[in-house]
């Protein structure tokens, strides 16, 4: 009976916090596939192209707030608790979502359109920057120690999921809506129906307690007062180890998911239906992997699969992209298969690897700070990037450079971090000594 409740109490737990996810990733997919539009929408007239820089540096713009939003928010989820901040944040990001939906336009408005569009994207950067680390920890001290791995990858299938509601909205809505209808006001209503999304999330995290880890430090009055300058203190180690592995897990998501639809159609000459058939292809089987990954990571431990995704990396990057780009119809879903296999290994046992690392007084600060700044800079970073190291070596494998960069920094990273798996998280953090 005991064991019963506890399993439900987890079921709740995991579905609850995947939400945030889910909705972060639907606003993804949703403003990735309708960036052309948003830039004609919100911007002076001009070239496509040019509607499509300005849509993309705003996209940019959320990561750069990232960081912030992760220090504001960390830092109360260490004081004031985990499940406050999972409130929050859905609230935050949800609201901003639905409220680009229905903003005016450049032409009806003029600046003050495209000043809302900006603050509401730098809100989204400040709700992310607090959920996925908030999200993470919670799911890392409320999941039974044998099973963190399993529970806490299917935050990683959440983003998946997200991404393919959104994207997939936009292409329904596509094929049944004329180009005008469209363009003037059929784009708005995926950004409106966040909303259900988000109050389904905000009502199941209202239903789950806070962490047994939080909850004993409170009755212990052992709470951080300023937890984000204690973490400087007191998780240096994790604070480096985790940004060298983030740079990798999330500079290989974002190359994934952002950049290489696009490089489909630019470089192999897809349309740009077929590319997002093939990416919906590819995510749907990385929905199942990942937590095959998280079962396989308790068994096994998390350093194996997060090294293996790594040197695998370094070894294949540059053949899977020459796949993608000469090997005939079929090379560009064989190498985003293969890119997802990579990526899964990685994801599918991070979340679950690195929390345990910081001490509980900081857990939440430390986590989300180090997570935020390595996805700000190789995350939403690796389109900027690659496009940068393309034009300077005129090479279309660059991307494959790029993805060897960054698991070169994570190998750096995983060889100072200690095994978590089949570990109870202690007060300090796990180390190498437990």
């Amino acid at each position: 009976m005991v064991k019963n409740q506890a399993n439900t109490k987890m079921k709740k737990a995991t579905i609850a916090t995947a939400m945030g996810n889910v909705v972060e990733w639907y606003e993804y997919g949703v403003y990735s596939y309708t960036a052309g539009i948003i830039g004609t929408q919100f911007f002076p007239s001009g070239s496509t192209t040019t509607a499509f820089l300005y849509a993309f540096a705003l996209f940019a713009i959320s990561f750069f707030f990232r960081p912030l939003g992760g220090i504001i928010f960390g830092s109360i989820g260490d004081r004031l608790g985990r499940k406050k901040i999972l409130t929050i944040t859905i609230v935050l990001m949800s609201l901003s979502t639905a409220a680009i939906g229905i903003i005016p336009s450049y032409e009806s408005f003029g600046i003050g359109a495209t000043i809302l569009l900006v603050v509401m994207r730098m809100v989204q950067g400040l709700a992310a920057g607090g959920e996925y680390g908030a999200a993470t920890v919670f799911m890392t001290e409320s999941a039974p120690y044998k099973k963190r791995g399993l529970f806490t990858s299917f935050l990683e299938s959440g983003v998946l999921f997200g991404y393919i509601i959104g994207a997939s909205s936009v292409a329904l809505l596509t094929s049944i809506l004329s180009a005008d209808a469209m363009n003037l006001w059929g784009w708005r209503l995926p950004f409106i129906l966040s909303l259900p999304l988000a109050l389904i999330g905000m009502y199941l995290r209202t239903k789950v307690d806070d962490t047994p880890v939080f909850s004993k430090l409170q009755k212990e009055d052992s709470l951080s007062k300023k937890p984000f300058k204690e973490m400087f203190s007191t998780a240096r180690k994790p604070l480096l180890t985790t940004f060298c592995c983030i740079a990798f897990a999330n500079g290989a998501y974002y190359t994934l998911l952002t950049y290489l639809p696009s490089y489909f159609e630019t470089e192999i000459g897809l349309s740009a239906s077929s590319s997002l058939l093939i990416t919906i292809i590819g995510m749907i089987f990385m929905i199942f992997l990942i937590p095959f990954i998280g079962v396989l990571s308790d068994h096994f431990g998390r350093k194996l699969f997060m090294f293996l995704s790594s040197i695998l990396a370094i070894i294949s990057a540059v053949p899977i992209f020459w796949l993608i780009r000469d090997g005939g119809n079929f090379g560009p879903l064989f190498g985003f298969l293969l890119l997802g296999i990579l990526v899964s290994l990685f994801v599918g046992a991070q979340p679950s690897a690195l929390p345990p690392l910081f001490p509980s007084r900081v857990r939440n600060s430390g986590y989300s700070f180090s997570y935020n700044i390595s996805t700000a800079i190789f995350g939403g970073g690796a389109p900027f990037i690659i496009t940068a190291l393309t034009s300077l070596s005129q090479s279309s494998l660059t991307p494959s450079f790029f993805l060897v960069g960054v698991a070169i920094i994570a190998v750096i990273g995983l060889l100072f971090v200690p095994e978590t798996a089949k570990k109870p998280i202690h007060q300090d953090g796990i180390d190498n000594s437990t």
